[in-house]
C-alpha cells in the first residue's frame, strides 16, 4: 500500500526589536516558498542567515540555518541537509531555542531515516519528543512521535509502529488536527497490513478517508480509497475491491491525476480477473493499456515539441546568417556611394551640435534653478538656526528671572530682615544657602548653554555626562550602546551639533512623551556615524506636527542635522513610541 509524506507544520514568530525586523522578514518569505520554489528557500534563508550573523542574532541566524537545511532537503540534497542541521542545532542550543529544537529534531529524525541511518533516527526521534513535551506544544508533540513511529515502520517494528502511530493519532484527535488525524491513521493502517491485521487496517483506512472528505483533501481522499481497495485484494475479497478502483479512478480522473487514474484500471484489472470476470478484466486491462499509451504518447509529443523547438531555433540561427550575409552585402554597396555617407555624416555631425547647444542652455537653466533652490534652503536653514538661538536667549531669561532671580531676591531679603536687632539668628544661614543655590542654578545653567565637557571630551562621553545628570532625576530608564566610538574623525562644531540635537530630542521625551524608556545607540561605520534615539512613548503624528508651531524643535533638530552635512529620520506612530536616526558621512566630515 502507498505511504503519505509526513507533512511538518510550522510555527512563524514574531520578530522583536527593529534591528531584526528584515531578517525576520526573509526567513518568512523562505518559510512561505517551502511547498512551490525551494531555490527561493535556499535563497531567501542564506540572506536571513548572513544578515543574522552580521546583527549577532543567534536564534533568527539558528532559523535561518534550519530553513537552508529544510531548502536542500526538499531539492533531494540531503548530505547539505544534514550539515544545515548540524548548524541550526549549535544556534539553536546557544540560544536555548527549546521550541526551535523539537522542530529541528524531528525534522532530523526523517532525514536520517532516508540516509537508512537507523541508529541516529533512533536517538534524534527521542530528543524530539524530549524537547516537544517542554515546550507542551502539543500539535510539535505529535508530529515528533508520529516520525518515531515511522522509524519503527520502515525497520520492520510494527508493534512498535503502531503503539506510536496510536500516540500520535490521540494527540491530533485532542487538538482536533484532522489532517494530522489522517496521516496517522494511513500509516497506521499500513503498519497493520504489514502485520496482516487486516481487519483494524481497513478500519484505519475507512476513518481516514472520511476525515480526508471532511477537510476537503481530494487527492487524499482518491488515495485513501484506492488503498481500501488494495487492502481488500490483500485479504482475497475481489468483488470487495472493484468499487472501491472504480470510485479512485474517477476521483482520479477529475483531479486530473493521470497516475493514480492509470493504477486503478490495473488494480481493477487484477480484481476482475481474480472474480473469473475475464471480459471486465480485458476491458479494464484494455483502459490500463491505453491510459498507459497516452502517458507515453504525451512524453513522445513533449519530445516532439522540444525537437520542433531545438528546429526553429537552427532555423532562426540560418535565417540571422543570411541577414547578416545580405547587410554585408549592402555595407559594400554604401562604401561604393561615399558622397552620400559624407552627406549623412555632416547632417548627423550638424544635428549634434544642434542638440548639444540646446541641451547646454537647458542644463545651464536647470543649474540656476538648482542655485536658486540651494540658496532658498540655506536661507531657510540660516532661519531656523537663528530661530532656535532666539528660543535658547528667551529660555535663559526665563530661568534667570524665574529661578535665579526670585532666589536672589529672597537672600537679599533674608540679609536685610537678619541686620534687624531682633532678627533670628539663624537667617544668616538661610541667606547663604539660597545664595549657593542660586551660585549652583547658574552652573547648571551654564552647562547646559555651553558644557564644559563638550571641550575636552568625544560625542559619546559628552552624552554619557548629560544622561548622568538627567539619570539622577530617576524619570525615565536610559539604555545606551556604543559602538566603535573611541576615535571618530569628527570635529568640535559636529559635536556639538550631534550633542545639541540628542538634548533637544531627550528634552522633548521628557516634556511630552510620557515615556518610561529611552535606548542611546551610537555606532561607527568607519564611513558613516549612525546616532539612534528610542522611546516607548505616547508617539505623535509627524506630518501634523510640523504643520504648526509645535513642530519648531523638530525643525530645528533637522536643521542643526543638515548644517553638519547629515540626515534625520523619523519614526513616529500615535501610541507606538518614535524612533530618531541620525546619519553621518564620517569621510566628507573628516575632509
Amino acid at each position: 500500500m502507498k505511504r503519505i509524506p509526513l507533512v511538518v507544520m510550522f510555527v512563524v514568530f514574531l520578530s522583536l526589536g527593529a534591528s531584526s525586523q528584515t531578517t525576520r522578514q526573509l526567513i518568512d518569505s523562505a518559510r512561505v516558498n517551502k511547498t512551490t520554489n525551494f531555490a527561493k528557500v535556499v535563497k531567501f534563508a542564506t540572506r536571513a542567515y548572513g544578515q543574522a550573523r552580521a546583527e549577532n542574532q543567534t536564534k533568527l541566524q539558528g532559523e535561518a540555518a534550519f530553513m537552508i537545511g529544510m531548502g536542500n532537503y526538499l531539492s533531494g540534497n540531503p548530505d547539505k541537509t544534514l550539515r544545515w542541521y548540524i548548524e541550526a542545532e549549535k544556534l539553536y542550543q546557544a540560544a536555548d531555542f527549546t521550541d526551535g529544537l523539537a522542530e529541528l529534531y524531528s525534522d532530523m529524525a526523517i532525514l536520517y531515516l532516508r540516509l537508512k541511518k537507523m541508529k541516529e533516527a533512533d536517538e534524534i526521534s527521542q530528543k524530539a519528543i524530549s524537547y516537544a513535551l517542554r515546550t507542551k506544544n502539543k500539535q510539535r508533540l505529535s508530529a515528533a512521535i508520529n516520525n518515531r513511529g515511522l522509524m519503527f515502520l520502515d525497520g520492520g517494528k510494527m508493534d512498535s509502529a503502531i503503539t506510536y502511530f496510536s500516540k500520535s493519532y490521540a494527540i491530533y484527535k485532542v487538538i482536533k488536527d484532522k489532517v494530522g488525524m489522517a496521516y496517522a491513521l494511513d500509516y497506521m493502517a499500513s503498519a497493520l497490513s504489514e502485520k496482516g491485521q487486516y481487519g483494524p487496517a481497513l478500519s484505519a483506512m475507512n476513518e481516514s478517508k472520511q476525515l480526508r472528505a471532511g477537510v476537503g483533501d481530494k487527492t487524499g481522499e482518491a488515495i485513501a480509497v484506492n488503498n481500501i481497495g488494495e487492502l481488500y485484494l490483500k485479504i482475497n475479497k475481489p468483488a470487495e475491491a472493484a468499487p472501491y478502483f472504480i470510485e479512485a479512478g474517477k476521483k482520479a480522473h477529475a483531479l486530473k491525476y493521470a497516475a493514480l487514474e492509470t493504477y486503478t484500471y490495473s488494480q481493477l484489472a487484477i480484481s476482475y480477473k481474480m472474480q473469473g470476470k475475464y471480459k471486465e478484466a480485458f476491458e479494464a486491462q484494455t483502459t490500463y493499456l491505453e491510459l498507459t499509451q497516452q502517458e507515453l504518447d504525451a512524453k513522445r509529443n513533449k519530445d516532439i515539441e522540444e525537437l520542433q523547438t531545438k528546429y526553429a531555433t537552427d532555423k532562426k540561427e540560418q535565417e540571422n546568417k543570411l541577414l547578416l550575409a545580405k547587410a554585408r552585402e549592402q555595407k559594400a554597396e554604401l562604401s561604393r556611394n561615399r558622397v552620400g555617407i559624407y552627406a549623412l555624416l555632416a547632417t548627423i555631425i550638424f544635428l549634434a551640435i544642434i542638440f548639444y547647444l540646446v541641451y547646454n542652455r537647458y542644463r545651464i537653466k536647470q543649474q540656476a534653478r538648482f542655485r536658486e533652490a540651494m540658496l532658498e534652503e540655506e536661507h531657510l536653514r540660516t532661519q531656523a538656526i537663528m530661530d532656535a538661538e532666539e528660543n535658547e536667549r528667551q529660555r535663559l531669561a526665563r530661568e534667570l528671572h524665574d529661578g535665579i532671580g526670585q532666589m536672589l531676591c529672597s537672600a537679599r531679603m533674608q540679609l536685610e530682615y537678619s541686620q534687624l536687632d531682633d532678627g533670628p539668628a539663624d537667617e544668616d544661614n538661610a541667606a547663604l544657602q539660597m545664595l549657593d543655590d542660586s551660585i549652583k542654578e547658574v552652573r547648571d545653567l551654564s552647562h547646559s548653554m555651553m558644557p564644559p565637557y563638550i571641550l575636552n571630551k568625544n560625542l559619546r562621553e559628552a552624552i554619557e555626562e548629560f544622561i548622568h545628570r538627567l539619570n539622577n532625576k530617576d524619570l525615565v530608564n536610559i539604555y545606551t550602546e556604543w559602538v566603535n566610538t573611541d576615535n571618530m574623525p569628527i570635529d568640535k562644531t559636529t559635536t556639538l551639533m550631534l550633542y545639541r540635537s540628542v538634548q533637544e530630542i531627550i528634552s522633548n521625551v521628557f516634556k511630552h512623551a510620557r515615556a518610561k524608556n529611552i535606548h542611546i545607540e551610537l555606532v561607527n561605520h568607519d564611513t558613516e556615524l549612525t546616532l539612534m534615539i528610542v522611546d516607548d512613548g505616547v508617539g505623535f503624528d509627524k506630518d501634523s506636527l510640523l504643520k504648526t508651531n509645535k513642530g519648531l524643535g523638530l525643525k530645528n533638530i533637522e536643521s542643526r542635522v543638515a548644517y553638519i552635512g547629515g540626515s534625520l529620520a523619523i519614526d513616529a506612530t500615535p501610541g507606538r513610541g518614535v524612533t530618531y536616526v541620525i546619519e553621518l558621512p564620517l569621510l566628507s566630515v573628516a575632509s
